[in-house]
């Protein structure tokens, strides 16, 4: 239920032509409503509505829909430029007075839309795009395979929204994908009659301002969350509407340069389980500098200190929830260490939790795999698509930490300003859409946190990629001499090979073996980014060998020539299992596309993180033997193992997840005083 904070409860002396701009303004501010997410027998009961929303049924009644839609362009592209604009103009307006209904229009206004695109793109909407729009349109979670038009989908959708006049926002992957659709795509808005822009890191305040104006922004939710609590710290007390329309009689209007949103109404995600799930273990927090030499010499004392520490005599390193655990030689080493120090230094307490930071940023946090080293600086990486986060930090003086232990310049420590988890800000919409390749194994927990019911559509042509079975090894180093010996048979076929590995490291460490092998191959990861698009796209060359991390997973498209479909297509390798089977999905997803040949293989290794981390001792240990002794159904035991891990893996991220949210609404509640309108 959306809460508006209009004004409608005033007199009706008070509404004269001087509130008209105030009225408006509401608007910059209104968000829906955030209700607790259910959980025990309520959260059961919530499941199953979604579970009836989301059945098969309705799915095959929008495919139906779907093809009337097809039947009536046919009759459109029989009018002359003209009168079809008429019919396009009259369907704008009549969306627009629908307003908050607008959703019921889309099955009506979506054949014009898709005529427009077939003449100002050259762009025919295939019966599979057509059923994804209206499932955008009806706020569901739409998974749609890899490679079946997902940009023309989200472009139909949005055009309808930017009909209603209100704010509509598609958020994409990285700031390249929201430029590049936003020029792409222009030529199909502005035959609308709408507008279009896109939001990258590099816009300043009056620029951001610009863009946001317009119909439909392309934007990732990183920027769009952190314009969202800029304008949150720049407003203070004036969030609440009714106070800034009392700024109108005291003619006190400075705060209105100073936001550059127009709203949250409307937002369609691109890549959803991404945007939703993955990213949303770590909530965006504002920040700002501040100068402390104290804490920089503080942060290099410390390092040297944790430096001596021993694992098993000092500490314990609990790799399951990446902790680090003191033991009681540990604690009496730093209490030696503080009675030779003064000030803050000679507090054992406070020096025993900056020494669990340093330890954890020696195990857990590495070079290459969590960050990478750019111009001396520590840039972290992102876990879920490998690109660098230049600007971003660590929280609580983990980031300190590690530049301490790399013996870089210590940044100055941060001061939270305002923080807010994507959970909660993905629900401040009134109408929230996504759609994606990989959606169905977190069916639930999209129904539980968003609402979303879920949307499958059909391949356009039958999916012919062919999924090798996986292989398990019992060490890391047979694994590597494995995948080098897949990638050098497939490479002599003439087939292009795309490898797909969790790290920077990885990566390069692959590179070299190859290099052994005199095999050609391109590199993208963290530090090789700057030509991501061309190496994506040249992956389906002939004999081309492209290695890469989670980045190639989501973005560009890989063309395949003839002659190479002929072959057998692309094939993709996974060099390790990711801690969420969709993440192996999606990557295998680049094969085999618009129903050409691929295939794809698994190789993992009992040595590999997934095993190590989410497998429990007792576990680990029979596993071990079982290979060590040689017993029969070692594979078999290998892949019951991997298969256990991930799902305990999986199992884990989402309770964090759901931990994040309440934790994230409890600040609200205690700092606001129960409003959920902002994170201050």
């Amino acid at each position: 239920m959306a809460k508006p904070t209009s004004d409608r409860s005033k007199p009706a002396a008070l509404k004269s032509v001087r509130f008209v701009a105030p009225r408006n303004e509401a608007r910059r501010t209104e968000i829906r409503e955030v209700e607790p997410v259910l959980s025990g027998l309520d959260g059961w009961v919530h499941d199953q509505v979604g579970r009836w929303k989301s059945k098969p049924v309705k799915s095959d009644a929008m495919w139906e829909q779907a093809g009337s839609i097809e039947q009536a362009l046919r009759q459109l592209s029989q009018l002359s430029e003209r009168q079809f604009q008429s019919e396009l103009r009259a369907m704008r307006q009549q969306v627009r007075r629908h307003g908050a209904n607008w959703p019921q229009q889309v099955g009506l206004a979506l054949p014009l839309v898709a005529e427009a695109a077939r003449r100002s793109l050259g762009l025919t909407a295939y019966r599979t795009q057509l059923m994804g729009a209206l499932g955008i349109g009806s706020g569901s979670l739409v998974e749609m395979a890899t490679g079946e038009g997902k940009t023309l989908t989200i472009a139909l959708a949005a055009v309808i929204a930017g009909f209603t006049g209100k704010p509509c926002h598609v958020i994409t992957a990285n700031d390249y994908l929201a430029t590049r659709d936003a020029a792409e795509l222009s030529r199909l808005y502005e035959y609308c009659g709408l507008t279009v822009g896109a939001i990258a890191a590099e816009l300043e305040g009056p620029q951001r301002r610009d863009v946001y104006l317009s119909d439909v922004v392309y934007c990732t939710g990183k920027e769009l969350v952190a314009d969202y609590l800029r304008d949150q710290i720049a407003l203070g007390p004036l969030v609440e509407s009714r106070r800034r329309a009392m700024t109108y009689l005291l003619r006190r209007r400075r705060w209105r340069d100073q936001l550059v949103l127009r709203g949250l109404n409307i937002a369609i995600v691109d890549e959803a389980d991404n945007q939703l799930i993955d990213e949303a273990v770590t909530p965006l927090i504002i920040s700002r500098k501040q100068e402390n030499e104290s804490m920089r010499e503080a942060c290099y004392a410390i390092d040297a200190c944790a430096s001596t520490f021993l694992p098993g005599e000092h500490y314990d390193v609990v790799e399951r929830f990446k902790e680090i655990r003191l033991l009681p030689d540990g604690r009496q080493l730093i209490e030696e260490w503080c009675t030779e120090r003064r000030g803050l230094l000679s507090a054992p307490d406070w020096v025993a939790d900056l020494v669990l930071q340093s330890l954890q940023a020696r195990h857990f946090f590495l070079r290459d795999q969590q960050y990478v080293m750019v111009d001396g600086k520590v840039v972290i990486v992102d876990e879920f698509t490998g690109r660098p986060m230049p600007g971003r930090n660590w929280r609580l003086g983990l980031h300190q930490a590690v530049e301490a232990k790399e013996g870089c310049e210590i940044s100055a420590p941060s001061e939270t300003l305002a923080r807010l988890s994507f959970q909660n800000f993905y629900r401040y919409f009134e109408h929230l859409s996504g759609i994606t390749g990989t959606a169905h194994e977190s069916w639930r927990e999209f129904w539980r946190i968003y609402d979303l019911p879920f949307l499958k559509v059909p391949y356009h042509k039958p999916n012919l990629r062919r999924d090798e079975r996986a292989a398990f090894f019992a060490s890391e180093e047979a694994k590597w001499a494995a995948i080098v010996d897949e990638i050098v048979h497939f490479n002599q076929l003439g087939r292009p090979v795309l490898v797909g590995t969790r790290s920077v490291d990885a990566s390069e460490h692959l590179g070299r073996l190859l290099s052994q092998c005199h095999v050609e191959c391109k590199i993208l990861n963290a530090v090789r980014h700057d030509q991501e698009a061309d190496i994506i796209l040249r992956a389906g060359d002939d004999a081309a060998v492209t290695i890469a991390t989670n980045m190639a997973g989501r973005g560009s498209d890989i063309r395949i020539s003839n002659s190479v479909d002929k072959l057998g297509g692309l094939h993709v390798i996974l060099t390790e299992g990711h801690e969420s089977g969709r993440v192996d999905r999606q990557l295998r997803g680049r094969a085999a596309r618009q129903g050409g040949q691929g295939s794809s293989r698994l190789f993992a290794s009992f040595e590999d993180e997934l095993f190590q981390r989410h497998l429990n001792r007792f576990m680990r240990f029979v596993t071990r033997k079982w290979i060590d002794w040689a017993l029969p159904g070692r594979h078999a035991m290998l892949r019951w193992g991997f298969h256990f891990a991930q799902r305990r893996a999986e199992r884990r991220s989402q309770r964090q997840r759901f931990q994040l949210m309440k934790q994230d609404q409890e600040i609200a509640k205690s700092v606001i005083g129960g409003g959920a309108k902002s994170a201050l």
